[in-house]
């Protein structure tokens, strides 16, 4: 089953990683048609380069979401491994990459000032979220934070850049990035648990000994993950899927701090498992 679900793992991220930036598009048309509103038989939102070419073939109010740059976000950079639960088997994988992705939004239409209350209004709904609604997300998205929007603080020189590029004619622009992730490789399935590893410590000048072992541990109720787990020489913490391991004694009383307190009583051999 772990390999089935390696190889589902594995489709999953090549799947969400081609759709990326489609699925956010998506995303974004959404938000925008619910929150500015923008009704669909009166305005388009179209994501072609908005070239003179483009302009000219307009017939009605259109608002163009341009995306010129992906960046990998170095300032939210996050390493080491995560566990994940796939179809029931654990995998360890990748942290997900932040990345940004930043547009140019414009308002056209026949009219000036009907641009300038289009605009303005697209501006009004980006200043008042912090992020895109989970509403709005795909299934493809839901396996990571719902992304961020907001206006950028810098790209004024990037936008002239833009305009000259695109042979179009200046106008008035917002600078819109997207703060989201992309997804990890598929992780590396997880080898069944270790149940014990045992030590013994002995002091030369008596006959006393302490049998002392690593026991794993496991608590099934979801509420308990990041609780304190405490024996009467050591202390760890539950972890995302519910595991720890921690050093005791045979008859050591385990306490997991949740609320109410939970108390295992560590066996003579194998792991514990807490409801």
């Amino acid at each position: 089953m772990a390999g089935f679900g390696h190889y589902i793992s594995a489709v999953r991220y090549q799947d969400s990683t081609r759709q990326m930036l489609n699925l956010l598009d998506d995303a974004l048309e959404s938000f925008l048609r619910h929150a500015v509103p923008l009704d669909s038989r009166e305005v388009d939102v179209e994501f072609e380069p908005p070239d003179r070419e483009w302009g000219a073939a307009l017939n009605r109010p259109t608002v163009n979401i341009f995306l010129h740059n992906i960046l990998k976000d170095g300032s939210r950079s996050v390493a080491g491994t995560r566990p994940t639960v796939v179809d029931g088997s654990v995998f360890y994988a990748p942290a997900p990459t932040p990345m940004e992705f930043r547009y140019l939004v414009t308002a056209w239409s026949a009219r000036h000032e009907d641009e300038m209350r289009l605009l303005g209004a697209v501006l009004a709904a980006v200043n008042a979220h912090g992020s895109i609604p989970q509403a709005h997300l795909s299934a493809g998205l839901a396996e990571i934070p719902p992304p961020e929007i907001v206006l950028a603080a810098t790209g004024a020189e990037r936008q002239s850049e833009l305009w000259n590029a695109l042979d179009g004619q200046l106008k008035p622009g917002l600078q819109v990035v997207l703060r989201s992730y992309l997804p990890g490789p598929p992780g590396i399935p997880a080898g069944p648990p270790t149940e014990d590893i045992g030590f013994s410590l002995s002091d030369q000048n008596t006959d006393r000994s302490s049998s002392r072992r690593r026991v794993s541990g496991r608590v099934t109720d979801e509420s308990a993950v990041g609780a304190l787990v405490r024996a009467p020489f050591a202390t760890t913490r539950v972890d995302g899927v519910g595991r720890f391991a921690i050093l005791a004694v045979t008859g050591d009383e385990l306490v997991i701090e949740t609320d109410p307190e939970r108390t295992i009583t560590v066996p003579d051999v194998g792991g514990v498992v807490i409801d």
